[in-house]
């Protein structure tokens, strides 16, 4: 079971993460890398499988570099719920310990 200090930590690597995939210039960027690199490979002739492979590749690195983010960002709300909820609990156990 993770501690408080793991929560606090994956919950803000998920904002920060979050604010990441959020920003524009990020996006940008990313959408400009995955167009391109798709052009290219619709431009590559069939016979260039190693060039076609290397390619699919980068896509699927793009790809994986935005489900890594949107994972520390789910991490981060699951981090910040159960922080909620032992917040909750102290509270509560306060209460029947008065």
């Amino acid at each position: 079971m993770s501690n408080d200090a793991d929560l606090l930590d994956q919950q803000g690597r998920g904002q920060v993460a979050l604010q990441l995939l959020e920003n524009e210039l990020l996006k940008e960027a990313l959408d400009a890398i995955d167009r391109e690199v798709m052009e290219q490979w619709i431009g590559c002739p069939a016979r260039d499988k190693e060039g076609k492979e290397a390619l699919w590749q980068l896509i699927k690195t793009s790809r994986k570099f935005r489900e890594v983010l949107t994972g520390y960002i789910d991490t981060g709300k699951l981090a910040a719920h159960k922080l909620k909820q032992y917040e909750e609990q102290g509270r509560i156990a306060k209460l029947f310990r008065q």
